[in-house]
């Protein structure tokens, strides 16, 4: 016998498609690799990893901006005049 002949005689079983239990969120796990070793300017003490980041800026009340600029002149975003210091 073969399965083209005998399709119609195959008993298939059950043939509803399961429904998935949760949707595709896009969402992913991502690593980051440990920053490099650099001298703190507010104490000069060495700090050499993100715990070590976190807790240096949590002792010291202070916080990371970024150091990126996307603005433009004529936007709010504008480039601050301390920019090159």
């Amino acid at each position: 016998m073969s399965y083209r002949k005998n399709y119609d005689d195959i008993e298939w079983g059950n043939t509803e498609i399961p429904k998935k239990k949760k949707k595709y969120s896009g969402k992913s796990h991502q690593v980051m690799s440990d920053i490099q070793e650099f001298v703190s300017p507010i104490d000069r003490s060495v700090i050499g990893s993100r715990s070590q980041l976190r807790a240096h800026e949590s002792r010291h009340g202070v916080k990371q901006i970024g150091n990126d600029w996307a603005g433009k002149a004529q936007t709010n975003s504008a480039k601050p005049e301390n920019w090159g210091q």
